[in-house]
């Protein structure tokens, strides 16, 4: 129920008995249109309301709203698979996912990407990364930035090896020290891009990244950024 109410003088029962009437109004010439109420008839009456009004008290209008007692069934169906081989079978344009939380940077590294020839997908932090690819894990390589607020690339990456083992990360970073990135024995220079990028450099290690076997975990050794 939703009501209105006010706390004027209320209407006596001659005004209460036409006060839902078209163009009726007790206000002066030009002050009121009598149109007000005549609108508010139709979905007090359509929704089963009324009004009540006490002479010196003021007035109320309710309107009833039905109750909606039906029965809302729990959606209990399985999501099917995806299948990522279908959807991108030997021979299909590889897709990058670029994790960088500048903007300007992943849109150059995205461009460039495209240019490439790659299908790029873009998310602006580590969380976001995952909930990409939450949504659409049909994903051949990560490009990730190591040093981000929250969620840093080397976490997000832990991550990605976690849920999806075989999906690749490379790394870009604008820090000359890498030493936090390690890869079980296999986090040479090759897994690391260094920004700003040289002539060809990015291109040659996402090349050499999506042609590699499936990743071994990556390991967090420091959080410097």
């Amino acid at each position: 129920m939703i009501a209105v109410s006010d706390t004027g003088t209320g209407m006596p029962p001659e005004v209460l008995a036409r006060v839902f009437e078209p163009f009726f109004t007790t206000k002066a010439v030009g002050k009121g249109s009598g149109l007000g109420l005549a609108q508010v008839y139709g979905f007090v009456k359509q929704s089963g309301g009324g009004t009540d009004t006490v002479p010196g008290e003021g007035t109320s209008i309710k309107v009833y709203l039905p109750q909606d007692v039906s029965e809302v069934e729990a959606d209990t169906s399985t999501p099917e698979p995806v299948d990522c081989a279908a959807r991108h079978p030997p021979g299909s344009t590889p897709v990058i996912l670029v994790v960088d939380d500048d903007p300007e940077v992943r849109e150059v590294t995205a461009t460039r990407l495209v240019e490439t020839g790659y299908e790029v997908h873009e998310s602006a932090s580590g969380l976001q990364a995952l909930a990409t690819l939450e949504a659409d894990h049909c994903v051949d390589l990560v490009v990730m930035d190591f040093a981000m607020p929250g969620m840093n690339g080397a976490e997000a990456a832990d991550e990605v090896r976690k849920r999806w083992p075989n999906i690749p990360v490379l790394f870009v970073t604008g820090y000359a020290d890498t030493a936090a990135l390690t890869k079980d024995g296999s986090a040479g220079p090759e897994g690391i891009v260094q920004k700003p990028f040289r002539d060809g450099e990015l291109e040659r290690k996402i090349a050499g990244a999506l042609a590699a076997p499936p990743p071994s975990r990556l390991r967090l050794v420091s959080d410097r950024g």
